[in-house]
């Protein structure tokens, strides 16, 4: 099916300005074989542009598809950088807000890592909303919650001081139609905040972040478009923010009934629309140059890893699996290792691994972790070669 109109404002001025063919169709979902990780399905991205509202997003996305019902895995939380970035962040959010002994709901919660730590920070109570949530994950803590299924107006019965929403959006096709639920969810006095974060479009078009590119991910938000359907849907934009590396998109919201003030960081649609255009002019000569590089390690056989698993990796490898360069897929995560990483076969090793192994070459799925990774490698006596998305 072609979803010609946008799904973020239902405006019919959309055009198809890239694709990539047969992308595996999951990313992060667990799994346990190498045959069921070869027999994937793969379908198209077409990355279509919004000249409405500037909204981008997989016209072809197939929304038959249970993504998430039967689990995946995505915590970032082993990550002592992370764990640093989101402190801080979570901090200055409750300063902000003074949210502090306050209902929190989550939307898309994963295990609950982040309801854990608002809830920690503040004494806040919190509800996590997520149909893949698995429990035993966390220590027990009676002020929190969890419940294995989707949102819905009904959910604006909890209490809710803050509504949270991290990397969930990206992975919902009907953008505007949930962004309505939210609304139709609460009550027009509500105070509630709404905290929304999602991955930027604008790095990813102007780094050539091919990569960040990947069936799960059939929404794709800048500030101006994010902004835009948020105000579309009567909430007003409190702030507006780009962290880690500008690699995330930040949103603070809350209800209004005329909500027309816009924020300085937003782009025109035009602008926008000229970054995409340069992305599909340009993207081919990233992938030639790794494509090159790759052909290099192979020719001279050197042994190549990439550091950082789930969807930047299968993302990352869906281009070049065909060279069978790459052996191995490294994570710290825990609860990857021994799995296998969908459409390629290859399967997740813990750090360790490369004890043993002695890889040539390391490519960091993300830039950001490449001094938590260097001083890893140096711990096990490793001097790898480090190429660093």
């Amino acid at each position: 099916m072609i979803h010609v109109n946008c799904p973020s404002c239902y405006g019919s001025k959309t055009e198809v300005f890239f694709r990539f063919e047969k992308a595996p169709v999951q990313s992060v979902v667990v799994i346990k074989s190498k045959e069921d990780s070869l027999s994937l399905p793969r379908k198209d991205i077409t990355l279509a542009f919004c000249h409405d509202c500037g909204f981008i997003y997989n016209s072809s996305f197939d929304t038959d598809i249970d993504m998430y019902t039967g689990g995946y895995e995505d915590q970032q939380g082993f990550s002592p950088t992370f764990r640093k970035f989101i402190t801080s962040l979570t901090s200055r959010f409750i300063e902000k807000y003074n949210v502090r002994n306050k209902d929190i709901v989550e939307i898309g919660c994963g295990k609950g890592d982040f309801l854990a730590l608002i809830s920690e920070l503040g004494n806040n109570r919190g509800t996590g909303i997520d149909p893949a949530y698995v429990e035993g994950r966390l220590a027990p803590d009676n002020r929190l919650k969890f419940l294995k299924e989707f949102y819905t107006e009904k959910h604006g019965e909890l209490p809710n001081d803050v509504i949270v929403c991290r990397h969930t959006l990206e992975h919902i096709h009907a953008t505007g139609a949930f962004m309505n639920t939210v609304r139709n969810s609460l009550t027009p006095e509500s105070r509630t905040v709404l905290f929304f974060e999602v991955p930027s479009i604008v790095r990813i078009l102007k780094s050539n972040a091919f990569w960040d590119i990947f069936y799960e991910h059939c929404s794709y938000f800048s500030p101006g478009s994010l902004s835009r359907l948020f105000r579309k849907n009567n909430f007003e934009v409190f702030d507006l923010y780009l962290e880690y590396d500008e690699q995330y998109l930040f949103i603070e919201a809350g209800m209004s009934v005329s909500p027309e003030k816009k924020h300085p960081l937003e782009e025109s649609v035009d602008e926008l629309w000229s970054m995409s255009k340069q992305f599909a002019e340009s993207v081919s000569k990233k992938l030639d140059e790794w494509e090159e590089l790759l052909n290099e390690y192979k020719i001279i056989g050197k042994k190549v890893v990439v550091w950082g698993g789930g969807s930047k990796s299968v993302g990352f490898l869906t281009h070049f699996d065909r060279l069978k360069v790459i052996k191995h897929v490294v994570d710290i995560n825990p609860h990857l290792t021994g799995n296998y990483i969908p459409g390629t076969g290859l399967r997740y090793k813990s750090p360790m691994f490369l004890k043993e192994f002695k890889p040539d070459a390391v490519i960091i799925m993300n830039g950001i972790y490449e001094q938590e990774i260097s001083s890893m490698l140096n711990e096990m006596e490793l001097n790898p070669r480090l190429h660093s998305l």
